[in-house]
């Protein structure tokens, strides 16, 4: 469990969560993440004790760090709601309502789902290069805390105003791209966040990585203002300077390098190698 997931719904904490579990008769314990990276060291030990079932409660960054200790285990990847989006939740249909959210645990009906893999880390739904990872980079702590999404939103308007197109190069085992583009998505999962369908022909489960580039319009700023107003009606894909593609490996470069992020958390900058490992991760949805 994430102490700091969901700081905009004081209501979640951790007495209320083991009162919630208590009341199910489960057989559990709850290990507290309280830096970066806690999350995958306290799942590598979970899989080291046995567990069965390994619960990230938590955002979409909390699951991330729980799915990477996980890898390569038995174990189920169950997951309660805690963050500020929770956009993996809402794509597998777990209730947001923490209740509802432990009887689908309870019921226990296992998908095996896909992973992105990002110069060696896992991710659960995107990829994102440029826009994007500028605006999570950016985003102030003790602003996301107080104003949950609403965060995301204010400094994406603010970068906006000033974002520059990138060179980018992007390498697909049948494919090759080279262009200037705003902004790159490297998808797991169609939605990208609340249910905002970036990539909306991706599968958790089918093998493959959906591309989309979106490149620098003849408008540059204006026309990329577009293109985003664009996915809010889904018409985006049907854009000449929207670039959709599918692959089983992607390779991202860019000059200058561009900002990374993955699962909503920043990730360096490019160069970034991705490949998809195909039902890898044993989840329990909805």
């Amino acid at each position: 469990m994430n102490p700091g997931a969901g700081r905009s719904r004081p209501w979640i904490n951790r007495e209320n969560v083991e009162r919630l579990l208590a009341r199910y008769g489960l057989d559990w314990e709850i290990w507290v993440s309280e830096k970066p990276g806690d999350g995958t060291t306290l799942a590598r030990r979970a899989v080291a004790r046995g567990y069965d079932t390994i619960i990230a409660g938590g955002g979409d960054g909390t699951i991330n760090e729980v799915v990477c200790g996980m890898v390569g285990s038995s174990a189920a990847l169950g997951i309660l709601p805690l963050g500020t989006v929770n956009v993996l939740a809402r794509d597998l249909r777990i209730p947001l309502n923490l209740g509802k959210a432990v009887k689908v645990i309870l019921e226990r009906n296992i998908m095996l789902m896909d992973l992105g893999c990002a110069n060696g880390r896992y991710f659960t739904l995107m990829a994102g290069f440029g826009f994007d990872a500028e605006v999570v980079a950016r985003v102030v702590r003790p602003l996301k805390d107080m104003t949950g999404a609403t965060a995301y939103v204010l400094k994406g308007l603010e970068m906006l105003a000033k974002y520059e197109a990138t060179e980018m190069t992007i390498e697909m085992p049948e494919k090759r791209y080279r262009g200037k583009a705003y902004l790159v998505v490297v998808a797991n999962s169609p939605d990208y966040t609340y249910r905002l369908k970036v990539a909306p022909y991706a599968r958790h489960d089918d093998g493959l990585l959906d591309v989309l580039v979106f490149e620098q319009p003849m408008t540059k700023r204006l026309g990329f203002i577009r293109q985003i107003i664009e996915v809010f009606i889904q018409r985006h894909v049907f854009r000449k300077d929207v670039q959709y593609y599918r692959a089983s490996s992607v390779m991202v470069r860019s000059d200058p390098p561009a900002m990374v992020q993955l699962d909503g958390d920043p990730f360096g900058t490019t160069p970034v190698a991705i490949s998809v490992a195909p039902r890898i991760l044993p989840v329990i949805v909805s």
